[in-house]
């Protein structure tokens, strides 16, 4: 018994009559293509003048900002960010200011340090911490860091502690020395180091005056209840 095998409605499985059928090629209406081709070159022309205009706006943009202070290099993409700059402009402009030296992570982050040692004689995690709020890069805090080590150190530490101690004379001394190590490491002062520094600013360092027998030096003394 012979017979054909069908497959949907009337249709058959012959893989030689599949490979016989010819797909149609497509046909353009006249001045299709030309119109296509017309559209691509105007949006291209487009996209360069809305890069060319945000580009002039991302300089204006970055100048600005950074006459008003240093800034590190995720500072001004955060900034062109939030002003909607394209990405890509953005980058550019990142580049540009990097090449003539108008951002520069480096150089900030030792600025920033030896700025915040002087007036606010920070130790180190808390430079650490203020570095890193501006968002520089890791290995710029790092290196900074690194050189700020000074050998001076001691005498920074030992001035914060005495100019803190200058107002703990109405408590006693267990408390003062307390509330002195706990303010030292607010600044980033730690360790022995610190308690130290607390030791002898509340011993012998300010407060009342008082003749040192047989040295003839005068020693500053705060004055506990």
């Amino acid at each position: 018994m012979t017979g054909s095998r069908t497959t949907g409605q009337g249709g058959t499985d012959d893989p030689d009559r599949d490979r016989d059928t010819v797909i149609a090629p497509v046909t353009y209406l006249p001045g299709v293509r030309e119109a296509a081709a017309e559209s691509e070159a105007i949006a291209a022309v487009e996209v360069e003048e809305t890069r060319a205009a945000d580009a002039r706006r991302a300089e204006n943009i970055t100048m600005h900002a950074l006459t008003r202070r240093g800034q590190s290099r995720a500072e001004v993409a955060d900034l062109l960010r939030r002003r909607e700059i394209d990405a890509i402009v953005a980058e550019t402009e990142l580049a540009r200011l990097e090449s003539v030296g108008l951002i520069d992570d480096r150089a900030l982050a030792l600025d920033l340090v030896d700025r915040l040692r002087a007036r606010k004689k920070l130790g180190p995690s808390a430079l650490r911490n203020e570095l890193m709020q501006r968002k520089l890069d890791r290995a710029a805090i790092d290196e900074a860091l690194a050189e700020s080590a000074h050998d001076d150190d001691d005498d920074l530490l030992l001035d914060l502690a005495r100019d803190r101690a200058r107002r703990l004379g109405g408590l006693d001394r267990t408390t003062a020395e307390r509330r002195l190590v706990d303010f030292l490491a607010r600044k980033g002062h730690t360790g022995s180091a610190a308690r130290d520094a607390a030791r002898r600013a509340l011993d012998g360092d300010d407060g009342d005056d008082v003749d040192e027998p047989g040295s003839g030096a005068i020693v500053h003394r705060v004055q506990f209840r």
